[in-house]
This record gives C-alpha cells, structure tokens and sequence, in this order.
C-alpha cells in the first residue's frame, strides 16, 4: 500500500512489457526462463520472499494489467480505423510485427463473432424474414464473396479456379471448413 506498491505496480507494468510480447494472454504459460527475468528485474528494485503461491498470483496479476493495458491500445490504435490506419497506428514501445500480429488476432476473432452472431438462432425472429441464416450466407456477409480474381481467406495468388481445383471440394463445403477453423 502506498508510495511503494504503487511503485511496485507501476514496474510490473513496466517489466511485463519488457518480457512479454502484446498478444500474450496468461504469464503463467511463459517459458520458465521468462518468468525468471521477470522476478529478477523485479528484485532489482523490490525485496520480497519468493513462493511459488506468490509468484502464481503476481503472474496473474501482471496479466490482468496487461490485457487492461492491450485493450486500451485496441480502443486507441485498432477501434474504427482502416487497416492500413490501424497498422500504421503501432503504439509505443510494441514491436510493429507484434502489432500486426496482434491486428490480426482482433479482426479474426472479430469476424468470427460477427458470423457467429449471424447464424445463432434469435428469440425475436423478424416477421420479415423468419428463414434462418445459413452459415454459408454469414460467411458471405462478413467475407464477402468470393470474387474471379481472389478467393476470401485462401491467401494471395489463389482464383476460383486454382483453389476449389486444386482442394476438389465445393465453393459452400470449404467455407463450412474455414469457419469452423
């Protein structure tokens, strides 16, 4: 409490982004040797008897600041901006192909909440239109549709052609595939 658990804080925080990369979500799956510089850098400044219950709760700790502190990038650097915005948007300290990484783990798992959204059955079904969404119709509504030049998530350089040849399945059994990656 005090002076110096607020400076204790504030170095954790410090230390946390030294050591672990922006996309990390739980310290205590850090390698050992991670964990180890962490305390060791700790220790330079704080003294305190090290137990593995203590070190457990200071690994959640950390990563409970550190997820509070990678949503407020989102909501700075990620939140309403175009791609290349929001690539360009690396915020201080983070390593842009980490911020990249981190990019896209946010559209993925923004897309896949939107799909799922869409397929999820709703208990106000709209008179208008009471023909549930299929997955393939979410797929395409948060995707896009597949265009001659490129097909959605397949990578650069695959066509209609080239990709549904080259996999021998359909155009709506690969996408079932894909969204259930």
């Amino acid at each position: 409490m005090g002076p110096i658990a607020d400076h204790f804080t504030s170095r954790m925080g410090v230390v946390s982004k030294m050591y672990c990369k922006i996309w990390q979500k739980d310290f205590a799956k850090l390698h050992v040797a991670t964990k180890e510089l962490i305390f060791r850098d700790l220790q330079l400044t704080h003294h305190w008897e090290r137990t593995e219950k203590i070190d457990r709760e200071m690994l959640a700790h950390m990563s409970a600041m550190h997820r509070s502190w990678r949503s407020k990038q989102k909501k700075r650097h990620f939140n309403g901006k175009s791609l290349d915005d929001a690539i360009a948007s690396v915020p201080a300290g983070v390593d842009s192909s980490d911020w990249q990484t981190m990019y896209e783990m946010w559209t993925t798992a923004d897309e896949r909440e939107a799909m799922t959204q869409l397929i999820a059955p709703s208990s106000d079904i709209d008179a208008e239109s009471p023909t549930p969404v299929t997955s393939e119709d979410a797929f395409i509504s948060v995707m896009g549709k597949d265009r001659p030049a490129r097909v959605r998530c397949a990578g650069s350089g695959e066509t209609l052609g080239t990709w549904y040849r080259s996999t021998g399945t359909s155009a709506s059994s690969e996408r079932e595939r894909i969204m259930q990656e």
